[in-house]
């Protein structure tokens, strides 16, 4: 019996060990289920000036593996939200040897649509006018909500005593 405590207690107060020599850019833990076929990267987000990039897992749901369309229902790409005008597109990552993005097409966003989510969530971080922070947020939303703050601090503070959000700074190298 006692063989078999001591390990368990050390699993226990030692989570740490689990990701033990796994580095920090490959944690899973970052992409988090948005609904049940779409996933996020709730690290690699993009914000500026009245725009978001987010990375994007698409899964087939159940019955959608059938007929032409089946490889369209999976992919990896970039949901890109210009909040201004209220548009969206999807980049999806073509498998090849240079891992590029198709070209984007934006159009109006739909209350049907993924991005409408992701818009009403993170527009008011973009600095666009009219959006407010929603008062229910999901798991996934606080993290990539946590995310963006510490990102800008971290540029603040990089950048010293510069306004990067200023139109004479703005394109910087320092701010960027």
């Amino acid at each position: 019996m006692r063989k078999l405590l001591i390990p368990l207690l050390a699993a226990i107060a030692l989570p740490t060990a689990v990701n033990a020599g796994i580095p920090q850019d490959k944690n899973v833990n970052k992409w988090m289920r948005v609904e049940q076929t779409l996933m996020v990267d709730t690290e690699d987000v993009e914000v500026k000036k009245g725009k978001l990039r987010f990375y994007i897992k698409r899964n087939a749901a159940p019955g959608e593996y059938e007929g032409p369309n089946a490889l369209l229902k999976e992919y990896t790409g970039k949901l890109r939200i210009n909040c201004d005008n209220f548009t969206s597109g999807i980049q999806v990552k073509i498998n090849n040897a240079f891992g590029t993005y198709s070209t984007i097409k934006y159009s109006d966003i739909q209350p049907n649509e993924y991005a409408y989510k992701f818009a009403n969530y993170f527009c008011f971080a973009s600095g666009s006018e009219g959006y407010t922070r929603e008062i229910y947020e999901p798991d996934w939303v606080r993290k990539v909500i946590n995310n963006i703050e510490i990102r800008k601090v971290e540029k603040k503070n990089k950048a010293g005593n510069v306004n990067c959000d200023s139109p004479v700074w703005e394109n910087k190298p320092r701010c960027n």
